[in-house]
């Protein structure tokens, strides 16, 4: 492969992360810095450039940053001091409607000696109020002109804007979509650059994206819909033909028009949700998602976790089939289901995932462990998860028999056991 055909983030050798981890990242990486100097330990501040696909939630994150920082940093204080509340500031600047001029002007002034000189404005784009704390972050650094990229490598490198530098809490990050054939990119890159940014590329990750939508109120529709199909959450064929496509924040006005119709109106107009979603989406993926809202004809997995029983035949059918890919998909969106929801379980909950996972092919069953792996082993999806599994092979007999011990014995390479 050549050095042309490779993804950026290959290119540059970087950690590929979803949106939540980086923005764990970024927040731990701050408040230690800080703490450093609390404690009269100097440490030098990091600046960061997230890259990844439009609309996966990259500026999102930096909102959020800001809202996390504050409780994190002065949420004791601001307890403690209603009249008097300090906060992490942001301030987004957007490289391709920018230029230099817009930070930074001449200004001549007159001298001692009766001559001319010249002094610095600096726009309301440069924080400058001192013992204040934020994120400057530039938004489509890589879109921005030369002359204004030369400014803004300056801050990010130095943390100043010509001669002035920013206040020491402001932190610095640089926002950018990936250089492949679908952007339209002019990178002033160096080595210094490389060497002093730390650099990370974000992936799409339904369940990200689930947990935000939840945490959010999105409508249960768009929730449901990305449930059952988490691949649909970013629709990157769509986007690499050039054409309007699915994507975190799409489906996030999606949602807002829902309620809209919904609160104006106590019911849904599939017509205009149709018309609406089909600018945001793209024609196919919204009658896809109309046909979901309107029929449901898909297994929910909601209705595995609450009433198996109900929807046990379509699942047999499929085995029956062997239609091997609906059966996967339906067992992803199931584990989606259960670690972004979390939904508290009794006796009956636990007999639908057992008479669930004992009813598909082993196969197909085993993904359920591999989706517990995967998860981060300090979140609550993972403590949920593990927990459900416990509790069944603890209490359930044919569960802990046909399918944990199954897979055991599969893992061990028994595949005679497997096949019988």
């Amino acid at each position: 492969m050549s050095e042309q055909e490779l993804k950026y983030y290959e290119r540059l050798d970087i950690p590929v992360l979803t949106i939540n981890q980086v923005k764990d990242m970024i927040r731990s990486d701050i408040y230690e810095t800080i703490n450093c100097w609390k404690q009269e330990k100097q440490v030098d501040r990091q600046t960061y450039r997230i890259i990844g696909p439009a609309g996966v939630g990259k500026t999102a994150i930096c909102y959020q940053l800001a809202q996390e920082l504050t409780e994190l940093i002065f949420g004791e204080y601001n307890q403690t001091h209603p009249d008097d509340k300090k906060f992490f500031e942001i301030l987004m600047v957007k490289a391709p409607v920018l230029a230099r001029e817009d930070f930074i002007v001449p200004f001549p002034v007159r001298t001692d000696d009766e001559t001319f000189s010249f002094k610095m404005l600096y726009s309301d784009f440069v924080p400058k109020k001192k013992n204040s704390f934020g994120l400057f972050v530039i938004d489509e650094f890589s879109r921005g002109d030369h002359r204004l990229q030369q400014l803004l490598w300056q801050i990010l490198n130095e943390f100043s804007v010509h001669r002035l530098s920013l206040p020491k809490g402001w932190f610095v990050i640089s926002v950018d979509n990936p250089d492949d054939s679908e952007y339209s990119m002019d990178v002033l890159q160096d080595a210094a650059g490389l060497r002093r940014q730390l650099q990370v590329y974000v992936h799409v990750s339904s369940r990200d994206f689930l947990e935000y939508a939840i945490k959010s109120d999105f409508h249960p529709l768009v929730i449901e819909f990305i449930q059952t199909h988490p691949e649909y959450v970013y629709d990157f064929k769509s986007q690499k033909q050039g054409a309007v496509y699915a994507n975190p924040a799409s489906w996030e006005k999606v949602s807002d028009h829902l309620w809209k119709l919904e609160k104006t109106y106590g019911k849904l107009d599939f017509t205009k949700i149709e018309n609406r979603s089909a600018g945001l989406l793209n024609t196919h993926m919204a009658q896809m998602f109309i046909e979901f809202a309107r029929d449901k004809k898909d297994i929910n997995p909601k209705d595995i976790f609450y009433d198996f029983p109900n929807v046990k035949a379509q699942v047999k059918e499929l085995v029956h089939e062997n239609n091997v890919s609906k059966l996967t998909e339906l067992m992803i969106s199931f584990c989606t289901f259960l670690s972004t929801s979390r939904p508290d379980y009794t006796e009956k909950e636990l007999r639908n995932i057992a008479d669930f996972l004992l009813s598909v092919p082993v196969d197909t069953a085993a993904l359920f462990v591999t989706e517990i792996d995967s998860l981060p082993k300090s979140s609550d999806a993972f403590r949920y998860i593990t927990e459900i599994h416990i509790k069944l092979v603890e209490v359930n007999e044919q569960y802990r028999k046909d399918f944990y011990e199954t897979l055991v014995r599969v893992g061990q390479g028994d595949y005679e056991y497997r096949t019988n």
